[in-house]
């Protein structure tokens, strides 16, 4: 009887640990986004009025965006130039339509956040390339509607 509950303590402990690799690199912990290996970030949630900002943290400029509280497909920015590496790019929506923010760079997705609601914001540190990048909503014709911008990274 012992040997049974070692062998069935050992199989829980052993998947127990595959759980735990495997969600340290299944993301962001919304499920959306890259991760922090090599030059991802990851999405994580802002708190009032800041609060928790982790672009201290990340030592990266702040490009903050909205979502237009008229509740039109578009952003409150839609150009956007910062130097240096990393950058914390922080997306509220302010309308009460859903909307998310997806990063691409010649049509590859190098980040994004999970699709929210008016009054939730959502942040995303990322390591980026000098270069141009195309930021949108990808939530039905949102984009198509014109509700895309571009972010262009200089040397730091």
């Amino acid at each position: 009887m012992n040997s049974k509950i070692s062998v069935a303590g050992a199989i829980g402990v052993s998947l127990c640990a595959i759980a735990l690799v495997a969600s340290s690199c299944a993301g962001t912990p919304d499920g959306a986004g890259t991760h922090g290996h090599g030059t991802g970030g990851g999405a994580v949630t802002l708190g009032p009025e800041g609060a928790g900002d982790p672009a201290a943290a990340a030592g990266a400029p702040v490009f903050r965006l909205a979502a237009r509280s008229d509740g039109s497909h578009a952003f409150d920015h839609d150009r956007h130039t910062a130097s240096g590496g990393k950058i914390l790019l922080a997306f509220q929506n302010d309308s009460g339509i859903p909307h998310d923010m997806v990063l691409e760079r010649d049509g590859r997705v190098v980040g994004r956040t999970r699709v929210i609601t008016k009054g939730e914001t959502r942040a995303l540190v990322t390591g980026l390339t000098p270069g141009r990048y195309t930021f949108f909503c990808s939530v039905g014709g949102h984009r198509s509607d014109g509700m895309e911008g571009l972010l262009e990274m200089t040397g730091g």
